[in-house]
Formats: structure tokens, sequence, C-alpha cells
């Protein structure tokens, strides 16, 4: 059994999953109380290229049955409650994240990353704002006190559409395949570390950050095992 205590934790998020909204919103706190050594790494990705990879590559709550698509939206309504969350079910889904995750990777140059992520997720599931738009995009980088012009020129220039291509790479080289993802002791890409998929590992993640009961194994390559 492995006595190593990884401190990093990767939290890799797409803002058009609600469940990564959950999570999110509550890994701060969680780590604290937790594992208050832990360093949170915020990793804004997509989840479209990795689904086109998929030979069925529709997204959750799409090709679904009525049923299936009520007790999902349940659900979320359910475990934003259970954890004091604020929830609104948003008139247009998914979000549009493409531009929100490139702000956000500038916002993470200039240091206030944490703070904008919180707010393009309040704004999409809470305050049910079209975070696809670049007026809305606007509005929520001035209401948290930083030049709105400036960042969005920034958000599309070329050396943040390629890091997050590169992010998005990454992601998919690491193993990952959905959202949220928690990447225990991650690399300095985010990925190389125990991974945990969805809302409710992210409980189980902090344990590991705490103390593995594992040894570490490298996830196989495409095509073999199981």
């Amino acid at each position: 059994m492995s006595t190593t205590k990884p401190r990093r934790l990767s939290v890799w998020f797409d803002y058009a999953s609600p469940y990564a909204y959950l999570a999110v919103s509550r890994v701060g706190a969680l780590a604290r109380e937790r594992v208050p050594d832990c360093e949170i790494d915020w990793r804004p990705f997509l989840l479209g290229p990795i689904f086109q990879r998929r030979s069925n590559s529709t997204g959750p709550f799409m090709e679904m049955s009525p049923a299936e698509r009520h007790y999902r939206w349940r659900d979320l309504k359910r475990h934003a409650a259970l954890y004091g969350i604020p929830w609104q079910l948003p008139k247009r889904y998914p979000p549009a994240g493409l531009n929100a995750a490139r702000l956000t990777l500038v916002a993470q140059e200039r240091g206030w990353g944490e703070q904008l992520i919180h707010a393009l997720y309040s704004a999409a599931f809470v305050e049910d704002r079209d975070i696809g738009d670049d007026l809305v995009l606007a509005g929520i980088v001035s209401e948290l006190g930083h030049d709105a012009a400036d960042l969005l020129t920034a958000m599309k220039s070329s050396a943040i559409k390629a890091r997050l291509t590169r992010q998005v790479e990454n992601a998919i080289e690491g193993g990952l395949f959905g959202a949220p993802s928690f990447v225990v002791g991650s690399s300095e890409n985010g990925t190389g570390g125990e991974v945990f998929w969805g809302n409710d590992r992210l409980e189980q993640a902090l344990a590991w950050a705490a103390s593995p009961w594992l040894e570490y194994e490298k996830p196989q390559e495409a095509g073999q095992g199981a």
C-alpha cells in the first residue's frame, strides 16, 4: 500500500455540465475541511471533442427518454437542495461553454480564475444567463470589477485558443472522458494521477488525497483490457 499523500487535486470541468457545477460549488469548502493542505488546480476543458471520439457521440440529457430526462433533472434538483446550492433549471441546455472556458484561462493568467469560474456557473445554472453570448460574458467580467473589453480581446487570441485546445488534448491523453473529473496527485498538466469521475466521487477523491489506499495504476492504452 502506498504511503504517499498526494496533495494536488486537479478539477476538470466543462461549463456545459450541471454536475460539474455542483462539484465546483462544493470542492473548495470540502477540501479545506478534509485535506487542508490540498492544492486545487482548476482545469476548464470541453467534452465535445471527447464525445466525438465515441461511436455514440451524444452527451448526457440529449438522446434519452422523457422519463430518464425528468429523472436526471430531478436528480440535480435533489442534490442542489441537499447541498444547499442554488439551482435553476436552465432554459437553454447545454450552455455554450467554449468562450467561457477561454475566458477562464485568461482570468487564471491574471490571478482571479476561481472567482470567474463560480460567477460563470452561477450565471448558467442559477441566473439562467447565456454564457455563450459575448455581451453576457462582458457583463459578468464587469460585475467582478475587471475590464471587459480587454478580457474579451484576450479571450479570442490565438494563444488562448491554442492553450484550450492543448488542455483538451491533455485530458484525452490523461484518460479523462467526462466532467467533472478529479485527478489526485496530478502532474503540471493536470493528469497523471488517480482519476475520479463525477460529482458523487468528490468525497472519495479527497479521501484519496488524504491517504491513498491502493498503488497507482496507469490507465490502459486504448484497445487494451475489457
